[in-house]
């Protein structure tokens, strides 16, 4: 028999909502839950793990003491008899879901490991490959879950390692590699990384279920101290599987889920009950680009929005304008493919907004969908074949007479290789068969019907939504190569604990980092690059920091930066060792910490040092 085995230790209602949907979820796969209380600080959920265990439908182990995820899963499997399903307490499954991940195994030879799609699960996230992604709105785990099941029926790929948040051992892996190995990996994350390298090296398979979908909270069922057990973990799994990073590599090089998701994006645009718009526009960005966005966001809430566009290879691209989608297709010119792919997704009506970059023929393509069109002039491209009526100085050309234009194409021939005369004709054709005109401003409506007497267009200024007032955020600046000695690793910890928390810092590197790591506006982190030493006083000094942080994770003997900050007058933070101390000693405007101070510490010291009446007005 089949065992799932949820381990538990925080987040009640995520719990709740796991447990509760595994038991109601039906499947014909004959199973047993086996749940492990970590010893939960949380009485609740102690109390309410107790009252569905006496229910008689689930088995509970019960911890004295906390003894970390890897022992609880260990322990799980050591009464199973069959396979196991690892399942987070903050999941949450749909009906047939057990029934897909078992078939997958059963269906692929020298099966080890099954993982299903999820919205939080790195290589086998969705929509947005390595994110945590949000449920996309209006939908539910069940019916992205049924998505999937059809959409990818049967379907799976090979991956380098499984991810842990919900994962099926078949018995003849698990018996072969072993238990997880708690000495390295107590607490979580990497386990199963190790684990997985230790079942290929013995010629079994991780596999990606792709017809099941499994909601994931993330780092709540065990904490939310995840950054800093994920760097540990990498380095422990580099060191005893140097292949492993290669084959990672090499599959998000190849990106064979990408058809996967890709097949299901489509069905999603095909099932939704709103109208689906076709937006037309150049990949030059600016305003164009700008208002293009805006107004997607715009009718979010009543229309899917799909953008065509040129690419600089000269093909077009056809991408999903909603938030959080990363559906994205490529085609040579105008093909017959497309045209289809748009019926098939029942496009309703094609909104032109620029068409530098396209074929002539994408004027026709509204009428070859048999839809209607609207038009919005951002500059003059329906009369000037040069977009802006500017001349070759880039000044306002006067608007000459057709001669004049025809002399000025000559000079600067444009794509579509037609004379004025034809272009204007071309256009003024086209504007009169568009179901509507808009203009953002008078005077762009007054010079188009001057050209083209009758037109009917519309005055409507660009939707422009009001930016949310930005909170004040210290500005904290670190000096010089930062690298994992120098205190990187920590940089990314604090700066994602500053994201969960929604602190009021910024971190501002006057330098340059050993790896990449996000950054503004995906993070509170701005990086300057590479300096000469010598400007370096001038640089901080223009930086206006609120503090000067050093992170280094090995005893300095001198620290030249640390000299720059101190002659800044701006307040240090710094690690209690190597030189620091003695270097800083006196100094009143110097703050130092333990060299084991956890990033959210060093994130409330300086909010601590540069104004308490944050840290009381955020609850901490």
């Amino acid at each position: 028999m089949l065992t799932v085995i949820i381990p538990v230790f925080l987040g009640l209602r995520e719990t709740q909502r796991c447990i509760e949907s595994v038991l109601a979820a039906r499947c014909e796969t004959a199973h047993e839950v086996t749940v492990v209380d970590d010893a939960s600080p949380d009485a609740e959920i102690s109390a309410w793990l107790g009252k569905v265990e006496r229910s008689g439908r689930i088995r509970l182990i019960v911890h004295p003491a906390n003894r970390g995820f890897v022992a609880s899963v260990n322990e799980g499997m050591e009464g199973a008899s069959g396979d196991v399903v690892l399942l987070n307490s903050d999941t949450e499954v749909a009906d047939g879901w057990l029934d897909r991940l078992v078939a997958c195994a059963k269906r692929e030879s020298r099966a080890g490991t099954v993982t299903p799609f999820s919205n939080n699960a790195t290589i086998c996230s969705y929509p947005r490959s390595g994110e945590s992604n949000a449920l996309p709105a209006g939908t539910t785990t069940a019916a992205m879950d049924q998505l999937f099941a059809t959409t990818n029926a049967g379907q799976s790929i090979d991956i380098p390692t499984a991810v842990g948040f919900c994962m099926l051992i078949t018995r003849e892996c698990r018996e072969a590699v072993g238990p997880f190995d708690e000495e390295a990996f107590g607490q979580g994350y990497g386990e199963e990384v190790d684990f997985c390298m230790r079942a290929t090296r013995l010629g079994f398979r991780n596999l990606l279920c792709a017809d099941t979908f499994v909601f994931h909270e993330g780092e709540v069922s065990f904490g939310k101290s995840g950054t800093e057990r994920r760097l540990a973990a990498q380095n422990i799994v580099d060191g005893r599987y140097p292949e492993f990073q290669s084959r990672l590599r090499e599959f998000l090089e190849h990106e064979p889920a990408r058809a996967l998701r890709r097949g299901v994006d489509l069905e999603r645009l095909r099932t939704s009950q709103k109208p689906v718009v076709l937006f037309v526009s150049h990949d030059w960005g600016g305003g164009v680009q700008k208002h293009v966005d805006a107004l997607a966001d715009l009718v979010s809430a009543d229309a899917e929005v799909l953008l065509l566009q040129p690419t600089h290879g000269g093909n077009l691209t056809l991408k999903w304008l909603r938030r959080g989608e990363e559906f994205r297709a490529w085609f040579d010119r105008l093909e017959p493919d497309l045209v289809a792919l748009l019926r098939s997704l029942a496009v309703s009506r094609v909104h032109y907004h620029h068409v530098h970059g396209l074929p002539r023929e994408i004027l026709g393509l509204a009428d070859r969908l048999s839809v209607p069109f609207d038009v919005t002039l951002h500059d003059y491209t329906a009369y000037c074949p040069q977009y802006h009526l500017g001349d070759e100085r880039g000044r306002y050309c006067g608007e000459p007479d057709t001669a004049g234009c025809e002399a000025c194409v000559r000079r600067r021939p444009h794509a579509w290789g037609i004379s004025v005369v034809q272009w204007r004709e071309t256009f003024e054709a086209f504007l009169r068969r568009a179901d509507r005109l808009l203009a953002p401003s008078h005077d762009l409506a007054l010079r188009i019907v001057a050209r083209y007497p009758g037109l009917p267009v519309q005055e409507w200024p660009h939707f422009e939504a009001v930016p949310e007032a930005m909170p004040p955020a210290f500005r904290i600046v670190l000096l010089g190569g930062l690298s994992t000695v120098k205190g990187l690793d920590v940089l990314e910890a604090c700066v994602h604990d500053a994201i969960r928390r929604r602190l009021p810092l910024h971190f501002r590197v006057i330098g340059h980092l050993g790896r990449g790591l996000a950054q503004w506006p995906e993070a509170p982190l701005s990086i300057t690059g590479s300096y000469p030493d010598a400007r370096l006083d001038e640089l901080l000094s223009l930086e206006r920091a609120d503090a000067v942080l050093f992170l280094s994770q090995v005893p300095e003997s001198y620290s030249y930066t640390l000299t720059v900050a101190m002659r800044s007058g701006a307040p240090i933070v710094a690690p209690d060792f190597g030189a620091f101390p003695e270097r800083l000693k006196g100094s009143r405007s110097a703050v130092l910490f333990p060299l084991a101070t956890p990033p959210a510490g060093i994130n409330d010291l300086l909010l601590d040092l540069l104004s308490p009446a944050v840290r009381t007005a955020a609850g901490d």
